[in-house]
């Protein structure tokens, strides 16, 4: 979506041209072929006049309109490019109707709350098994990673995800990742079914769960 020429000290076009070399080494090592780069100002995805938004929206919805699932971060992002990019995103698969909306966590976020009136299913993935790959993924920004440790940040916060979300209860997988979904259509099943060692944890319970104290 964004250019990321302002995520770090060094002059801006030095760091774009660096952030979009990492970036297309990610996609190799994760064999990402078709991609669509918006090229837009770092910091400057909110400050769209209204013609420029209708025409990433409409651009979104075209690329994503013969999807079955598409990510998206959610809109609990602290970055205001990564809330940004939610608001843009989640219209777009409105208007693409077809696709299921799926949301994840990046950086910098507030405590993911569960509002019913936005998320209606919120699930917990076991993603041992795929960590090593999704750290060494991140490790493919290194101007990144050398800034900011973000190798090290996703390490603690998927930890963190899945000891928050199994108190009371066994733990599960030491990695975990916290998807939300806020509305359930027909590719919801099949989409679940894809998914390793996946557990629904909408309705979270403090303590005694008979008594139903929701976190």
């Amino acid at each position: 979506m964004t250019d990321g020429r302002h995520g770090g000290n060094l002059p801006p076009e030095t760091i774009k041209k660096m952030r979009a070399k990492e970036a297309a080494d990610e996609r190799e090592f994760l064999g990402i072929t078709d991609f669509h780069d918006f090229d837009i100002e770092d910091g400057k995805l909110s400050a769209l006049d209204k013609k420029s938004k209708a025409r990433v929206v409409e651009k979104i919805a075209g690329l994503v309109s013969s999807s079955d699932v598409v990510f998206i971060p959610t809109s609990a992002e602290a970055h205001p490019d990564h809330r940004a990019t939610y608001e843009l995103a989640h219209h777009a698969v409105r208007s693409a109707k077809t696709p299921l909306e799926v949301n994840y966590l990046v950086w910098l976020f507030p405590f993911y709350l569960h509002d019913p009136r936005k998320i209606e299913k919120v699930l917990k993935v076991d993603i041992d098994k795929q960590f090593s790959r999704k750290q060494e993924g991140i490790r493919r920004h290194a101007s990144q990673v050398e800034w900011g440790r973000y190798d090290e940040i996703i390490d603690h916060v998927n930890r963190y995800f899945s000891l928050i979300y199994s108190a009371y209860k066994p733990r599960g997988g030491d990695h975990v990742e916290i998807l939300g979904v806020p509305r359930v259509n027909k590719n919801y099943e099949s989409f679940v079914k894809a998914l390793q060692n996946v557990e629904d944890v909408t309705t979270v319970f403090h303590g005694r769960s008979g008594q139903q104290i929701k976190a």
